[in-house]
């Protein structure tokens, strides 16, 4: 193996983002049971980095490193085929090795895991402390093993995949705006969701975007990425209401042959005077928090987009005065508060108790972080500072 081969194998292994990371069922299950198909004392799933085996998974041997000169897995990653030890005391590449020497491993056997890109990055492999031989029905059985370990592996990296696709689905930037602050999350309840967000800057005004899509997953993710890009394209030479309706219209087959709709809340506010024209499709989620006093909803009776052809959508208007702040949140947080009113008695006290847009997300973040969700839920938060 070469040099840039070798440099491809570990990006490709590192891009799974598996090194250094604890025990899991999924690989733990299938080391189990080689252990007892095969009946030997000691079996594991070993990553090969640059200068260490990354021992993942195991059954009779320690988890964590082993330095590279050390392991026998090594090889295996450099023959990219089943490597078969019988008798390492008798073979020169292992006699010296000091777990040989000292009657640890008699019998080593290893198959190659592949990463999705055929990158060889580690091995499932088999040890016992006596000598043994290993049968071509065995070979094959340990090959179907290691087949089910790199479904793994693959699954790992569709989740760094899915992961790039919901980052792609945010804004790429913070926009500064003067007199205001504001700070936004996006928070999938699987790898990627049917939530996004977006700002942006529009002749002068800032316009906000928080959709969510009904559903999950990839499915949900495609059509979140294309009412994004409609809304990006159509806001730039229309009203905010034709943009929306376009955007509707754009994707109604979309929403005819996926059978589903999504729920939009989508503003535009002119900063120097605060003043807020919104469209509410469904979402009814959206609400400005003042110092004092109860907080406005900004909700409206139009339906979601999806859910008519031809529909129409409704401007409105309201204000962000000096020291107001606009707090938009998507129907996952209904998991945690069933109720509407309870939810703008949350936000209405995270406001009050934090001010900061960052502090609020960061606080959103951490409540996720330690309570699983089902749906997905995203949340933006703009204030307009005190005069």
């Amino acid at each position: 193996m070469d040099e840039s081969q070798e440099q491809a194998r570990v990006q490709a292994l590192r891009e799974l983002h598996l090194l250094d990371t604890g025990p899991e069922e999924r690989f733990d299950q299938v080391v189990r049971l080689a252990q007892r198909l095969f009946d030997v004392p000691k079996v594991a799933v070993n990553l090969v980095d640059t200068d260490r085996q990354f021992t993942k998974s195991a059954v009779g041997l320690d988890l964590g490193d082993t330095p590279r000169e050390l392991s026998f897995c090594t090889h295996t990653v450099a023959e990219a085929d089943a490597l078969v030890v019988t008798d390492p005391a008798g073979d020169a590449r292992f006699a010296d090795h000091p777990d040989v020497e000292n009657g640890t491993i008699g019998f080593y056997v290893g198959h190659p895991l592949s990463a999705p890109g055929g990158e060889v990055v580690g091995a499932l492999c088999l040890v016992d402390d006596t000598p043994r031989a290993m049968s071509e029905q065995e070979l094959d059985l340990l090959a179907g093993l290691a087949r089910w370990v790199e479904r793994e592996l693959a699954f790992d990296a569709d989740e760094v995949q899915a992961r790039e696709v919901q980052r792609r689905l945010l804004p790429y930037r913070r926009i500064e705006v003067p007199g205001y602050e504001l700070a936004g999350c996006c928070l999938p309840a699987r790898h990627v969701g049917g939530d996004y967000f977006d700002w942006m800057e529009l002749d002068g005004r800032l316009q906000l975007v928080v959709a969510d899509v009904m559903g999950k997953g990839l499915t949900a993710a495609a059509l979140t990425a294309g009412i994004r890009s409609m809304m990006r394209v159509s806001s730039s030479f229309n009203p905010l209401a034709e943009a929306v309706r376009r955007t509707a219209v754009g994707m109604d087959e979309d929403f005819t042959e996926t059978s589903t709709f999504a729920t939009l809340f989508a503003c535009r506010i002119t900063p120097a005077t605060g003043e807020i024209e919104y469209v509410d499709a469904g979402h009814g989620l959206a609400l400005v928090v003042p110092p004092e006093g109860p907080a406005r909803q900004l909700a409206s009776s139009d339906l979601p987009l999806g859910t008519l052809p031809h529909d129409s959508w409704t401007p409105h208007l309201e204000a962000l005065r000096p020291g107001e702040t606009l707090f938009i949140v998507s129907d996952g947080v209904l998991d945690v508060l069933p109720e509407q009113a309870a939810v703008i008695e949350a936000a209405t006290r995270l406001v009050r108790d934090l001010g900061s847009p960052d502090a609020i997300v960061a606080r959103v973040e951490e409540f996720v972080r330690a309570n699983e969700l089902e749906d997905d839920l995203t949340v933006v938060v703009v204030r307009r500072l005190p005069s």
